[in-house]
């Protein structure tokens, strides 16, 4: 990586609201306070946070992750501590920060190679990377913004919906997106899933809400289409298959990828 790549590239997208994006890989965003700055999800670590926060501001920085998956939370060892939701912070989220699957994850990650990013430039930062858990009652008072988390189970057993009221912003993580991923380990149930799903709809309606990949915002109308396909899709299935069958629905790009063993929640 050049010398150049190491400052990712950042825009605001809100008064003292900016989009940090990881060559592509992941939309990461920070959240400037009067007196403190929030970085929310800290990437692969292919780039380097503390250079990229310091050209935007000096303000005593936290970091919190709306997922504890690799591309979200890859970036840990830049930093003392990163503040993750309690139900992620088990130990397979925590082989997320190890530096063979961010290695093997840029690998992967044909956006992220076609920007001249790869494994290479993933190494070791100056931290052991420290999960601390979180729950709901979590709040950080930022100056002027008080940030509180929302948990919306699902794409992981433990993501979260990042509210900033001051700036009418919901930051979902991957939630709700398009080529929804739910057939990974760690993730919840469909049937799980789809309250935090309406919950972030209804919230859209008020919020703009920004998620983690490609085109940041998301759009009211196409967060309500994904939770009617997670409604045809429990719908279809009148329980859990014995045996794990991995599908996507609809058959087009941005469908729901799921396990038709954990359609609905075990015991259900």
């Amino acid at each position: 990586m050049t010398e150049e790549k190491t400052v990712m590239p950042y825009e605001e997208i809100s008064k003292g609201v900016y989009l940090i994006n990881e060559y592509d890989g992941v939309n990461c965003y920070l959240v400037l306070g009067s007196e403190k700055a929030l970085l929310i999800d800290c990437g692969t670590g292919t780039g380097d946070f503390k250079a990229t926060v310091g050209k935007i501001t000096d303000l005593p920085l936290s970091v919190l992750a709306t997922h504890g998956h690799v591309d979200h939370i890859g970036g840990a060892d830049q930093f003392p501590f990163v503040y993750v939701y309690r139900d992620d912070c088990k130990t397979l989220n925590r082989l997320q920060t190890s530096l063979l699957l961010r290695k093997l994850f840029v690998c992967a990650n044909g956006a992220m190679k076609a920007r001249g990013v790869g494994a290479k430039d993933v190494k070791k930062g100056a931290y052991k990377p420290k999960l601390v858990p979180i729950d709901e009652s979590f709040t950080l008072d930022l100056g002027s913004k008080t940030i509180t988390v929302k948990h919306t189970k699902g794409h992981t057993v433990g993501s979260i919906a990042v509210i900033d009221e001051e700036d009418g912003i919901i930051f979902s993580g991957d939630n709700v997106c398009d080529a929804l991923w739910m057939h990974m380990p760690g993730a919840a149930s469909l049937e799980e899933w789809l309250p935090g799903a309406q919950w972030l709809y209804e919230k859209s309606l008020k919020y703009k809400i920004y998620w983690g990949h490609r085109t940041p915002r998301l759009e009211s109308d196409y967060i309500l289409q994904v939770i009617n396909w997670g409604k045809e899709i429990l719908a279809s299935h009148g329980k859990n298959s014995f045996l794990a069958k991995t599908k996507q629905y609809p058959a087009r790009e941005d469908g729901i990828i799921y396990k038709t063993n954990k359609v609905y929640k075990k015991g259900n």
